[in-house]
This record gives C-alpha cells, structure tokens and sequence, in this order.
C-alpha cells in the first residue's frame, strides 16, 4: 500500500523532471514571438494615389474633384486621411490630417515606412500639370508655409 506522503513525494521529483522540457517550450515560443514580430516591421514604400477623406470614402465611396469642398472640410476638423493608388488600395497616412486638406482629390506621392494598410511618409511630392515638386513635411504632414 502506497501511503500518501510518498505519493506526494513521487509528484515533486516528477514534476522537477518537467522544469528542463517546460523551460525549453517557453524559451521556443518566445523565440517564435520575436521572429514573427520581425516579420511584421514596416517596409518602406512609395505609394502614389489621391488624397481621399477615410470617413466619406469607406462610408460611401466618396472621391475625385465632385467631392474635393467636402473632403477639405473634413480633413479640416480633423476626419483622417488616406491615399488611394491606382490599385484601389487605401492607406491611412500617419499625420495630422488637416496638413493634407488643400491635397484633397490631387495626385500626390509618398515616400515612408508602411505597416498594416498604414503609411508614415517621411518624403511628399504633389503633382502639378505633369511634373513632380516636394512638399517639406513637419511632424508627417505638409508643412504650411
């Protein structure tokens, strides 16, 4: 018959056995967790596209220069904004959206870091006629003169 205390007994040098394997699956995922974290950092990108207002835009697919006074407005008071490439993709741009309110319905360029359908531009160009100028960009967003 096994008495209870070296049943209890039998547990702990069994359970001192699993520390080595339990700390060996521990050390496994986090390396998992960082190398997935690195697969995640921002690529650097250039995107061009239209200045689009997100809230009139993924609401009801608001755009081009029939909706240019609105998406001013908006992005104004602060709604955020958005570039959408020629591939219908949208990207959130990471600023202060009123800087991009006088690029509302224009073709822009953006040079930065993209992460998750987000873009931190470190670099602008806007379009006039058929050539490309910079635009100084302070804290993420157009500087105002």
């Amino acid at each position: 018959m096994v008495t209870p205390l070296s049943q209890i007994q039998k547990e702990t040098i069994m359970n001192k056995k699993n520390i080595p394997l339990t700390l060996l699956a521990v050390i496994l995922m986090a390396c998992g967790l960082v190398l997935a974290q690195d697969a995640k950092k921002p690529s650097k990108m250039l995107i061009e596209g239209e200045v689009v207002d997100l809230a009139c835009y993924t609401s009801r697919g608001a755009k081009g220069e029939d909706h240019k006074s609105c998406a001013t407005r908006c992005m104004t008071r602060g709604t955020p904004a958005g570039i959408l490439d020629k591939d219908g993709n949208v990207f959130v741009i990471i600023g202060p959206s009123p800087g991009y309110a006088p690029y509302a319905a224009q073709t822009i360029r953006l040079n930065g870091n993209v992460e998750g359908g987000r873009i931190s531009p470190n670099k602008m160009e806007s379009k006039t006629g058929n050539s490309w100028g910079e635009v100084k960009l302070h804290g993420g967003a157009p500087k105002s003169d």
